[in-house]
């Protein structure tokens, strides 16, 4: 009887510290004045998944959940237009010189839009599931997308013509991105792997193996020199270019990673959740929001692999694409919690 009685105290003893650390531990905040909260905008009513500044920094457009994407002033906060989705659309982006913006949608479908009318000028047929991430070329000439039809797919944007479909990844593509020279495309995906492809010739170059659960978020530094991804394995591991080596891994207190960008080429800001899996549960059931203050984002030194600062001012996790201005002065984060906010970088 007192062996199971024991038995059943040291039982409840772990649980309650299970719980304890998946509840009420708070996370290691890091208070930092590299990053300061400069606008908060509540222009969506549902989640926003991503959010890109415009070449000239004063537009923005962000998308999610809702379904109108919205092409809004940074400054002011007007909307200057809603761009009609039946289901949304979580991904977004601007063209290099600010005349056109792509949508990828729930529906499969990449649209192109005139940013002074707002109005639909194509729509890119070649995928036939959810699109999660779409970019354009340096040189705007191409536009790529990737999302559950397990493959990437790039166009030509004057002709709307398909010019490659790369079908080696074995499930969904979370990611995709153009290095600053144009001439190569990484794209990552579910099956936890990074494939590298020549932009010219459309050829797989190489596939990097380095993550253990899917890599969500990449970006590339604007030097070119360094890849940074990140994902569900809570680490930001930063690769060289030149040889697709890995240099740095960074893992802090995020539980998984959502969004990963580079601010000049020796600093990251990461973002997801901090949430675990008893906290996640209860969100999903019932808008559980958590008892503890959340971190975020965190900054971090590549080069000394340390945090710099921890951002805890959204109160839900970051979607899938952060964003910072062409002048590298300032960062949009978009958000669960159905806002999107700028931060001023105060120090470099």
């Amino acid at each position: 009887m007192r062996k199971r009685t024991s038995i059943l105290f040291l039982l409840l003893l772990v649980i309650v510290y299970f719980l304890y650390s998946q509840l009420f531990k708070q996370s290691k905040l890091v208070e930092g004045n590299y990053i300061k909260l400069k606008e908060t905008f509540n222009l969506h009513s549902g989640d926003v998944w991503e959010v890109k500044f415009a070449p000239n920094d004063t537009l923005m457009i962000s998308g999610g959940i809702d379904q109108n994407t919205k092409i809004w002033n940074r400054f002011t906060g007007e909307i200057l237009y809603n761009l009609p989705h039946e289901i949304g659309s979580p991904a977004v982006d601007f063209n290099p010189n600010g005349k056109l913006v792509a949508t990828g949608a729930y529906d499969g479908k990449v649209r192109l839009w005139d940013l002074n009318s707002g109005k639909l000028l194509k729509v890119l047929e070649g995928n036939n599931d959810v699109v999660w991430s779409v970019d354009f070329s340096p040189k705007g000439d191409l536009i790529a997308a990737g999302g559950d039809a397990d493959k990437v797919t790039v166009w030509d944007v004057n002709t709307g013509m398909i010019k490659y479909e790369f079908k080696e990844a074995s499930h969904n593509i979370w990611e995709i991105v153009f290095n600053p020279a144009g001439d190569c495309l990484a794209a990552s995906g579910s099956d936890n792997a990074i494939r590298i492809y020549d932009v010219k010739t459309g050829k797989l170059t190489k596939t990097i193996l380095g993550h253990s659960m899917v890599p969500l978020a990449m970006d590339f530094s604007p030097n070119g020199k360094l890849l940074a991804s990140a994902g569900d394995d809570k680490t930001i591991k930063i690769w060289d270019t030149s040889k697709w080596e890995l240099l740095h891994t960074l893992e802090g207190e995020n539980e998984a990673i959502h969004s990963v960008v580079f601010i000049g080429n020796d600093k990251v800001l990461a973002g997801g959740t901090d949430k675990k899996m008893v906290g996640e549960l209860l969100e999903y059931h019932f808008d559980f929001t958590g008892f503890t203050t959340p971190i975020i984002a965190t900054l971090w030194d590549i080069n000394n692999e340390t945090i710099l600062q921890t951002i805890t001012e959204h109160t839900d996790d970051i979607g899938l694409g952060m964003d910072i201005s062409s002048d590298g002065k300032f960062i949009a984060t978009p958000s669960k919690d159905k806002t999107v906010k700028i931060w001023q970088i105060t120090k470099e």
